[in-house]
């Protein structure tokens, strides 16, 4: 019935395509690689496997998909490991049709979205979430290289420097990479460059 009811409303919009509906974690997975779509809207209670399973695989697989997780669970302790699998989105099941809405549009655009206490008080230390290659990825970027260059300065792939990205800008709730380095400047934990030094 939920399903049938955010699928009901979702395209009642106008401005959202439903492209598949799953009731299991494997069915999840398939569609998703078959379709790729923008926003993921997934229950993390699924009968084959865990949630948090089918966010890990859609994250590490398809990093351009944003997931938004609608669920019963409100604890700020259930929250804290999504965020770190760079979720975009935190919803609890009683929301409102529009704010459904309004989220799978939002996360579309590349914002992040917590219709909760818990969620909201858990993303307050987000920059706690970063992991060491993250800040690695993080301190490069701020210096001014490409994802190329990244990759050749860590000795990794361009997809898992994208990745890393990805996951740097859902962590910080920024829309770009301009805006993800001003704000881990902004709480002391990169440096921007120098750009007076030479100058007369």
């Amino acid at each position: 019935m939920l399903q049938a009811g955010t699928k009901l409303c979702l395209e009642a919009s106008g401005e959202i395509s439903v492209v598949g509906l799953a009731s299991r974690g494997a069915e999840v997975l398939g569609l998703v690689a078959q379709h790729q779509p923008d926003v993921l809207v997934l229950d993390l209670h699924l009968p084959d496997l865990a949630g948090m399973e089918v966010v890990r695989r859609v994250r590490a697989a398809y990093p351009a998909v944003a997931v938004l997780v609608l669920t019963g669970h409100d604890e700020a302790g259930y929250v804290r490991p999504l965020l770190q699998r760079g979720i975009r989105g935190f919803l609890r099941k009683s929301v409102s049709c529009q704010e459904v809405v309004a989220a799978v549009c939002a996360v579309a655009a590349g914002r992040t979205v917590l219709v909760s206490e818990a969620a909201r008080a858990a993303a307050e230390n987000s920059m706690d979430l970063l992991t060491a290659r993250e800040y690695e990825v993080l301190r490069l970027m701020a210096t001014g290289l490409r994802n190329g260059e990244v990759a050749e300065e860590l000795g990794v792939s361009v997809k898992a420097v994208e990745f890393h990205v990805t996951h740097v800008l859902a962590k910080l709730s920024a829309r770009s990479r301009a805006e993800a380095i001003i704000k881990a400047q902004q709480h002391g934990l990169v440096s921007l460059p120098d750009t007076t030094r030479g100058v007369g």
